[in-house]
């Protein structure tokens, strides 16, 4: 028979769970699932990879497919690509808590400075100090840098390796004109979102955009429970794209090109949330510790899918190329499935659809080659996600919109012998998210990209080699803590391109 308690639990779990469905931010303090992981943009061709990104005024590949198709143009036969990598990555973090006058063993708690006995279970730490002679608190480790791997409270590490793309196009003559066109299908995204935070309290302390206020007890009539639990989120999975593209040389130095892609993917999300006790706060500095057990977790699917055209153009010159590509914009739909259940046997099973209209964005090559031996090239791009629309299947209680993201891609080619080249690159990405306690609150932290590789002529083809070593660096900071994030990866790739 189900209670009149068990009603009102249902209710709140599904009613819970479907309003925090919306959120699309990326880290911070824990957040649920939603659009994380899909936000950086790919980089598609092994050469391209080891050159930083920087692609967009690049010519005669057919790899130019993804990042600027008016580039095909110069192409003379049938062309293939296949390309393949391997890559390991790793998060960390150093959650380290700042005790302050209010609530002073509150931070030692949260920081693992102090672990509370059981049986002193909603006695103020103040009674308890006095009377448990096992109340210790241990000292901080000082001398750390906050990143590194050794003062991290947690990291996580996986790997993989397969196929990535294959390309392939060939020359069309038409109305006296030359054509090239070109189709490709490419793994656009191989997702690995993570994220933990083992100090997750709710209503939060000292920061005001997660419940509308900042949480202070003045009242000593007042108190004032503050959930801490462990909170893990995890989303992996393949998005691939189809790609497209067809140009037309105009004359003997301008081109131009269509492109369109068309993305989608399923991801396995899982979102775990295990209560470790709360804190009643009392008065300006009275505060009681009890443990109290519950956890939570959530599973199941999203499918991502959208339709993206592109148009573009590539002016080419002996010694200096100009690219331009212009994406309008275009809609990611996310369609979801999960169930809900706790240490009560409780379970919701909800669904939904949400979509996120992204804007229009741009990028800008320029690649210079002063000598037969040496080219250098630059990108910049820019997608408007500021301006970005979200439609959510549930009401929205706790959204923050994403923040632009610019991209900065520099490579340099050095023609060692007739048939081999040597690259390097390096490639900044911002995200797309803004830290909680940023002082620049208009753009996220960068992830850097530092690359290296050869492409070695084989027969009509050529066989390139790229290594990529990626990193993301930032803090959350808060009244009460000061969260340190690292984000790594390492990544080999392999391909072979061939004209016939």
């Amino acid at each position: 028979m189900t209670t009149f308690k068990q009603i009102i639990m249902r209710m709140l779990i599904a009613l819970g769970f479907a309003g925090s469905m919306s959120s699309v931010i990326a880290q911070h303090r824990g957040d649920p699932i939603a659009f994380q992981g899909i936000s950086l943009p790919a980089v598609n061709g092994v050469k391209a990879l080891a050159m930083g990104g920087a692609y967009t005024s690049a010519n005669g590949d057919i790899n130019s497919l993804f990042w600027n198709p008016a580039g095909l143009a110069s192409i003379d036969g049938l062309s293939i690509s296949i390309t393949g990598d391997s890559y390991k990555k790793s998060w960390q973090e150093n959650q380290i808590y700042r005790p302050n006058r209010q609530f002073v063993s509150l931070g030692f708690i949260l920081d693992g400075m102090l672990v509370p006995d059981p049986s002193n279970n909603g006695l103020y730490d103040h009674d308890v100090f006095h009377n448990d002679t096992n109340y210790v608190v241990n000292d901080p480790i000082l001398g750390m840098d906050h990143f590194s791997k050794e003062a991290a409270d947690w990291t996580r590490e996986t790997d993989a390796a397969g196929p990535m793309s294959i390309v392939i196009g060939l020359p069309v003559n038409l109305l006296k004109r030359k054509f090239y066109i070109a189709a490709g299908l490419n793994k656009k995204l191989k997702v690995q979102d993570y994220d933990r935070n083992q100090t997750y309290i709710k209503p939060h302390l000292g920061y005001f955009q997660y419940e509308g206020e900042i949480v202070r007890v003045s009242d000593p009539l007042d108190s004032i429970r503050v959930y801490w639990s462990d909170y893990e989120r995890v989303r992996t999975g393949d998005i691939w794209s189809y790609n497209a593209g067809i140009s037309m040389q105009l004359n003997e130095n301008v081109s131009f090109g269509l492109g369109f892609e068309m993305m989608n993917g399923e991801t396995d999300d899982s979102t775990y949330l295990n209560r470790v006790g709360y804190f009643d706060l009392i008065d300006a500095n009275l505060m009681a510790f009890s443990y109290d057990t519950l956890n939570t977790s959530t599973s199941g699917t999203s499918k991502f899918g959208s339709s993206s055209p592109s148009i573009s153009t590539l002016i080419n010159y002996s010694k200096i190329s100009i690219g331009l590509k212009i994406n309008p914009g275009y809609t990611v739909k996310r369609e979801w499935n999960y169930t809900i259940e706790n240490d009560t046997l409780e379970t919701a099973v909800l669904s939904g659809t949400d979509e996120m209209n992204v804007s229009m964005g741009y990028a800008l090559g320029v690649s210079i080659q002063p000598t037969n031996y040496f080219r250098i090239a630059g990108d910049i791009s820019k997608t408007n996600h500021s301006s970005n629309e979200f439609t959510f299947a549930s009401q929205d209680t706790t959204h923050r919109g994403w923040a632009d993201q610019f991209v900065v891609g520099l490579g340099i080619e050095y023609k060692l012998f007739s048939w081999i080249s040597l690259m390097s690159g390096y490639r900044s990405i911002t995200e797309t998210f803004i830290p909680d306690g940023a002082a620049i609150t208009e753009r996220g932290p960068s992830e850097n990209s530092f690359t290296a590789g050869a492409s070695i002529k084989i027969l009509k083809g050529y066989l390139d080699v790229a290594y990529e070593n990626r990193g993301l660096k930032y803090y959350d900071q808060y009244f009460s803590n000061t969260n340190y994030v690292l984000n790594s990866i390492e990544n080999i790739s392999i391909g072979y391109r061939y004209v016939f």
